[in-house]
């Protein structure tokens, strides 16, 4: 008897299976096309498409792929600031 009761939603905002909190499709990432490990890794020599027919494998090594060329593009971007950084802290040491 003591239970909280919730007033229902608003009839100008009806919830939507959707919009539900549990539901599978609020969780479930939405459809991809399919990835094509060849084009990702062009240097090769197998059809990895072949070898990783799973989906989940195929969207790991597609992450692994786009975090390496991150990680690079990082790299470079530190590398110059650093270099930027010697170049002036030359320019102050300088009499």
């Amino acid at each position: 008897m003591n239970e909280e009761q919730h007033p229902p939603p608003e009839p100008s905002q009806p919830m939507l299976p959707a919009q539900e909190e549990n539901s599978p499709e609020a969780t479930a990432p939405a459809p991809e096309k399919e990835i094509d490990l060849n084009v990702l890794f062009p240097d090769a020599e197998d059809d990895l498409n072949t070898l990783f027919q799973d989906e989940d494998m195929k969207l790991l090594l597609k992450s692994v792929s786009k975090n390496k060329k991150d990680l690079h593009t990082l790299k470079d971007r530190f590398l110059e600031e650093n270099a930027t950084d010697d170049d002036e802290s030359e320019v102050e040491d300088s009499p």
